[in-house]
């Protein structure tokens, strides 16, 4: 496989398994209040994915790169328990939908890293946060959607 797009199925097989997260996101004890009404996210996930993983680059075009994403994020108040949950949440799904065993690890690797950083800056206040990732103001849209 050239990539992890590849590895993973294409976008297909990620966006099924973002839709399988997002049902159990929206379900679960701890992360239910974070992705309440948050029907679209699955597709917003699944692009930021491919686009990271070697696929289409819709989501880098729409909407931004790493940055946007962290700033996304800002005053969430995401707690360890929280990002251990949704990275638990994500493999969990990558393994139902029948993500080959080495491209769940390399996915797992990924997101450790990923999900700690946005932790992070979800904890910052919002003026400290954006000016970190070099935003005069708050990119746009910032609200209502992630």
């Amino acid at each position: 496989m050239n990539n992890l797009y590849m590895a993973m199925g294409g976008h297909n097989k990620i966006r099924q398994l973002t839709e399988t997260f997002l049902k159990k996101a929206m379900a679960d004890d701890l992360l239910g209040k974070l992705f309440a009404g948050k029907f679209d996210h699955a597709a917003y996930i699944g692009s930021y994915f491919d686009a990271n993983f070697g696929g289409p680059t819709d989501y880098f075009k729409e909407r931004g790169d790493l940055r946007f994403l962290l700033a996304k994020h800002v005053g969430m108040s995401i707690s360890e328990k929280q990002r251990a949950r949704w990275v638990q949440l994500m493999l969990t799904s990558a393994r139902e939908v029948g993500i080959p065993e080495y491209a769940v690890a390399t996915f797992g690797q990924y997101l450790e890293g990923t999900s700690r950083s946005t932790m992070a800056f979800s904890n910052v206040s919002p003026v400290a946060a954006l000016a970190q990732l070099g935003y005069v103001e708050a990119p746009k849209p910032l609200v209502d959607e992630h």
